[in-house]
């Protein structure tokens, strides 16, 4: 993992995600990139158009120094390459443009503790995974930096993920010498279907050079199944796959979605299929 990308819009959210980020960064010795969106601003009254540009340019000015002042202080006493920007534009276009231009291998992006899955940037972390092709690294509020000893990821034993699909997840994996738990939860106690057995198997195969065990739990709802796992296995990140129908999908695909109480502590890494 060499470079990591940092949304940011300066709130308590997304600088423990960058606190977290440069951290993560400095034991893979990668480069970490701040970037912070600000939205143009809409203009429906051409007698507005002065004081309007003369206020956003106000804004983008305000966002640059608090920019400057974010990396003076997270750069102190670290021997970390940190840059940062601010760009003007919508969120959904910047951030998977600037994911590519600066060859970002994981997206780290903070989001609200329980209770306030309303805020904006929490919203906008759920479109950042439903729309990217990047894996992200979800950060919540109480969320602090540690060895990343166990690792529970919650599979659907989805068949058509490749093995660098799990690239994230296996260098994290690698870096730490963790012990990966590879959690099923099934509705109702049956064998598994061809193929899941299938989706099993390749699994398997991706992280044979790694620590790892299989889990199956019984339980209706996907979140309370993960859940009940979680107080019974100690788990420093959970990790998912961002696919059609996916356990993501399920869990967070609703907007009324209850939320999870690892929710308000637990990193969470969502991998793409695509």
């Amino acid at each position: 993992m060499k470079n990591i990308l940092v949304p940011t819009d300066f709130s308590f959210a997304s600088r423990n995600a960058t606190k977290y980020a440069v951290s993560l960064g400095q034991a893979f010795n990668a480069k970490v990139t701040l970037i912070d969106v600000v939205t143009p601003p809409i203009i429906v009254d051409d007698s507005l158009l002065a004081p309007i540009m003369i206020t956003h340019a106000e804004i983008m000015e305000k966002s640059k120094k608090m920019m400057d002042s974010e990396i003076k202080e997270l750069s102190k006493g670290r021997p970390i390459k940190i840059n940062g920007f601010v760009k003007e534009g919508f969120v959904l276009d910047i951030i998977p443009k600037m994911a590519k231009e600066k060859h970002a291998e994981l997206i780290v992006m903070g989001m609200k503790g329980k209770g306030k899955s309303k805020s904006v940037f929490g919203s906008t972390t759920i479109a950042i995974i439903r729309n990217s092709i990047y894996p992200v690294f979800v950060i919540t509020e109480k969320a602090t930096f540690k060895i990343i000893n166990n690792i529970t990821f919650a599979s659907d034993f989805n068949a058509t993920i490749e093995i660098n699909g799990y690239s994230p997840l296996l260098e994290l994996s690698q870096k730490f010498n963790s012990m990966v738990n590879i959690l099923y939860v099934q509705k109702k106690e049956s064998s598994l279907k061809p193929i899941k057995v299938l989706g099993k198997m390749k699994t398997s195969l991706a992280f044979s050079k790694q620590k790892h065990q299989f889990h199956t739990i019984i339980e209706n709802k996907v979140e309370e199944g993960i859940n009940k796992f979680i107080k019974m296995h100690p788990t420093d990140i959970l990790v998912m796959v961002a696919h059609k129908h996916s356990l993501f999908e399920r869990m967070f695909g609703k907007v009324h979605t209850k939320a999870m109480s690892y929710q308000t502590k637990i990193p969470l890494l969502v991998l793409q299929s695509k």
